[in-house]
């Protein structure tokens, strides 16, 4: 397994929150002039700058940000404010080839298990959004505590827990993601009293 690829982005606001947004994986597109282009290892910062200056078009962005900023219209500064609160960065490795359509690997998937096992080591969030369920019910390490099957958590080098809460993927409009609902799911989250260790889990 090689170095992590992507480089997280960390707004400033995350060292009080302690929060990190999970994406599955990004994807390398075609321009203009035929090229291909491929995402960098900026990509989470580029990518959450880069749709704000363009919201809205559809997909992953777009629905993220009103749902994390609560309003179906934000301004460019309130999904800065917004996005400042949060760590993000992308689950699976490197591109996982041209357009959005394109699955991962199951190498990719088996190699970004251990990334995310080790980045979670690094910037110790207390609690991750994951968005995605196919990531979540199929491709991420097993966790070490449960509360349902939509909220658990992992144990750290030191028994400190990092709490999930999976959320459907914004881009799938089959799984129907209504970011309203979402968003009150997200602020529900943020605001939970979880336990920070095993041991104290164990007696809830």
């Amino acid at each position: 397994m090689g170095k992590a690829y992507f480089k997280p982005w960390r707004g400033t606001h995350y060292d009080d929150t302690k929060i990190l947004i999970l994406s599955e994986s990004a994807y390398s597109w075609r321009g203009a002039d035929g090229s291909i282009g491929n995402p960098s290892p900026s990509h989470p910062k580029k990518s959450i700058l880069w749709f704000i200056s363009r919201f809205p078009r559809r997909g992953y962005f777009t629905r993220m940000n009103r749902a994390l900023c609560g309003i179906k219209y934000p301004s460019a500064e309130q999904m800065r404010r917004a996005w400042e609160d949060y760590a993000y960065t992308v689950y699976v490795q490197r591109t996982v080839g041209e357009g959005a359509r394109t699955r991962p690997s199951p190498t990719q998937w088996e190699e970004a298990s251990d990334h995310f096992l080790k980045l979670i080591e690094e910037i110790r969030p207390i609690k991750v959004i994951v968005t995605g369920h196919d990531m979540w019910n199929h491709h991420m390490p097993n966790t070490s505590v449960q509360r349902n099957d939509f909220l658990q958590a992992y144990e750290l080098s030191d028994g400190t827990l990092v709490w999930c809460m999976a959320l459907p993927h914004p881009s799938n409009s089959r799984v129907g993601f209504k970011w309203e609902e979402i968003g009150e799911q997200i602020r529900r989250f943020r605001a939970m009293k979880l336990p920070l260790r095993k041991q104290q889990s164990s007696r809830n």
